[in-house]
């Protein structure tokens, strides 16, 4: 058994359900402002809902509202492409059109730590959703929000990297060979959603943007997790905070 065409093919036909249509099938109704942080992990929310006063909702992910400012804090996707498209695909149906993506990342370069915080400008695609949606090695993100963010960064005087990441959805399958190559190919991180995000938000033309707080290094070719020490949950919180000033002005 083949597949009937080729993803390239795809690209010229329809949906036939779609999230609009989900929507409508389970009659939510919900109203979101159209500006929106995603993160898929759930580690920082307890901090995030301190710093406003947000409405929650739930439909394929958390979703919370904060009026006042003027967008909302979407997580508990949990890792991986598929699961987040999901989420994604939902919230633009409800209105959603500038997003930040943010969350944690591995570091394939010596130059970069865990705690630093790395700013996307590109996705190599090694993963399924995105092919559905834009058949692209590389995945961009939108220049106009990766500009507004970097300049926020540098506003709030955070030092950060800036390149291309690694997008894989197996979560324990990086390899020496893998990592090697990456490293010449001058790829900074490694993580599991950033080029399905690109791929919809460009196929959805809403505008998207992704940064990173390194949790784990890879460079040495073994494995040296950082998740939970002070310095990555920092560096997590400045990226929150960056995404919110550079949604919302605040």
């Amino acid at each position: 058994m083949s597949l009937l065409f080729s993803k390239k093919q795809k690209m010229k036909c329809a949906d036939l359900s779609g999230a609009k249509k989900y929507l409508q099938h389970i009659h939510c109704h919900i109203k979101l402002p159209k500006k929106a942080i995603v993160c898929p992990l759930t580690s920082i929310t307890k901090y995030v809902l301190s710093q406003g006063h947000f409405k929650h909702y739930w439909c394929a992910a958390d979703i919370y509202v904060d009026e006042k400012k003027g967008y909302c804090y979407v997580t508990g996707t949990e890792i991986g492409a598929p699961a987040m498209a999901s989420a994604l695909e939902i919230i633009i149906g409800l209105g959603v059109k500038e997003l930040l993506l943010i969350g944690l990342a591995g570091s394939v370069q010596p130059e970069v730590l865990a705690g630093d915080i790395v700013l996307c400008d590109g996705a190599l695609a090694d993963e399924g959703v995105s092919a559905h949606y834009v058949p692209r090695e590389i995945l961009l993100p939108s220049k106009v929000m990766q500009t507004r963010l970097a300049k926020t960064f540098e506003k709030e005087k955070l030092n950060f990297h800036t390149g291309l990441t690694w997008t894989t959805e197996a979560v324990f399958r990086e390899t020496r060979e893998e990592v090697e190559h990456y490293q010449k190919k001058n790829i900074l991180t490694v993580e599991m959603e950033a080029s399905a995000f690109f791929a919809i938000c460009e196929k959805r033309k809403v505008k998207g943007a992704a940064a990173f707080a390194i949790s784990d290094e890879l460079f040495n070719l073994k494995w040296e997790p950082h998740f939970g020490e002070k310095l990555v949950v920092n560096g997590m919180r400045a990226v929150f905070h960056a995404a919110a000033k550079t949604l919302t002005g605040k």
